[in-house]
């Protein structure tokens, strides 16, 4: 529409601002509750003696409620608007949050977790679609690989403080602290979380107009004394429809595949190597460590994707990324026994996966019409969850059954290979065949 290319090529406002820092502030703390898991780990596993398959079971708990909130939660962001999406989303981490404070064995732990995760995956795809469509044409690339920094960042906060908590106050006291900054944002995101311009003008919902002029307003622009036509229903396909016609289905199905490849060797990595690293070395603060390393690299990997977004197309940045990952897996495998350079390692892991992640956010979007948006990038990070729930889960029966360490790394070097065959495949189609694209979509599909 043109009112929204207008927005998109102007600089962008001190309210877009606003929405894409409270975007950014949520994603921290989904980083921090997710994470918190792998770090209470090795001392939970010791308090309640939890074998190694029912800890892979329990670190895949959040997995799978992401996965399902992303599945079945995200679309309705579509439906009923990603601010309100984003206020229920926030609601259920809250509540699973404080449950788990209170757990007392592992199939109660395993509920709590899989409902905060459930409220995670709800919220985590819905905010990429509303940061992408408050973004600028110009910054758009830059702007997801910040958002998606949000991530690790949390996570790496939540190592930080899990280091000195556990000893001192037990494992309840991180969920804790995560309920608490929890809490907090629900407060934040009521007062001040905006709607999407892009579902406001493609729904019309009650209030529509009043609403769109109250934003427009705050941008700095002139309010509508009529909205503009939408397109015909004949001429607009449902969101699934969308999704799952061609040629938009075959770039579904790369996504998917190349989203859940990086995924599962991502979680297995993030849930995993504090645990392997606290029993290679014998000592507990080397795992949290590693772990600790690991985030920050991943925050480095998107503020590094962010820059080179300014000046590079995304998806090239993303298969780059993605094949060095590969290649940091496979190394890391073969000096896993050499702490010193196996913590190095792990920035370098951090950086390269979490900055794949980013370049997933920042392309998606662009594959999909508004319409269609929520529901397109949910189900590519619902179901790349489905199948990465897979991989601690696996890992555990791996070293239940003997495998070593860096053996298990070396296998995981496989799918981020096929992570970026699968964006170069999504790059030659998008070549070949161009669906017609929205105009924040049009941008980011170029980017």
């Amino acid at each position: 529409m043109d009112l929204l290319s207008e927005i998109r090529q102007s600089r962008m406002s001190r309210f877009q601002v606003v929405a894409v820092a409270i975007a950014l502030t949520l994603i921290m703390i989904d980083g921090f509750d997710v994470a918190v898991m792998s770090y209470v780990a090795p001392v939970l596993s010791r308090e309640w003696d939890i074998d190694p398959v029912t800890l892979g079971f329990l670190l895949s708990a959040t997995l799978f409620g992401m996965a399902a909130g992303s599945i079945f939660l995200t679309p309705l962001g579509d439906r009923i608007g990603r601010r309100k999406l984003t206020i229920i989303s926030v609601v259920v981490i809250s509540i699973g949050m404080v449950l788990s404070v209170f757990s007392t064995g592992t199939t109660e732990l395993m509920i709590y977790r899989i409902l905060t995760g459930l409220g995670v995956g709800g919220m985590m795809a819905n905010l990429n679609v509303l940061v992408a469509e408050y973004a600028s044409d110009k910054w758009r690339g830059s702007i997801i690989g910040i958002y998606a920094a949000g991530y690790p960042i949390g996570a790496t906060v939540g190592g930080l403080v899990a280091a000195p908590l556990i000893p001192a106050y037990g494992w309840q006291a991180v969920f804790g602290i995560g309920a608490a900054f929890t809490v907090l944002m629900l407060v934040v995101s009521l007062r001040f979380l905006p709607e999407s311009l892009d579902y406001l003008l493609t729904r019309r919902p009650a209030r529509a107009q009043e609403r769109i002029n109250a934003i427009l307003t705050k941008i700095g622009k002139a309010p509508v004394e009529q909205l503009p036509p939408v397109a015909l229903a004949g001429e607009e396909k449902g969101a699934i429809q969308e999704v799952l016609t061609r040629p938009v289905r075959f770039r579904t199905l790369m996504l998917w595949i190349g989203y859940a490849c990086l995924v599962a060797a991502y979680y297995f990595a993030n849930t995993w190597t504090p645990k392997i690293m606290a029993t290679a070395s014998g000592d507990d603060s080397l795992g949290v460590t590693t772990g600790v390393i690991a985030n920050a690299g991943g925050i480095i990997g998107c503020f590094i994707f962010s820059a080179l977004a300014v000046k590079y197309r995304s998806q090239l940045l993303l298969v780059a990324t993605l094949t060095g990952a590969a290649a940091a897996y496979l190394l890391f495998g073969t000096v896993f026994s050499q702490v010193a350079l196996a913590l190095a390692l792990a920035l370098f892991l951090g950086i390269l996966t979490t900055a794949g992640i980013a370049g997933f956010y920042a392309i998606s979007p662009g594959i999909y019409t508004a319409q269609a948006r929520a529901t397109g990038v949910g189900w590519m990070i619902g179901l790349g969850r489905l199948v990465s729930i897979v991989a601690p889960i696996l890992v555990g029966y791996l070293v239940s059954g003997g495998w070593k360490p860096q053996n298990i790394f070396l296998l995981f070097a496989a799918p981020l290979a096929a992570a970026a065959l699968c964006i170069v495949a999504l790059g030659i189609s998008v070549k070949r065949t161009r669906a017609p694209l929205a105009p924040a979509a049009a941008a980011a599909a170029e980017h």
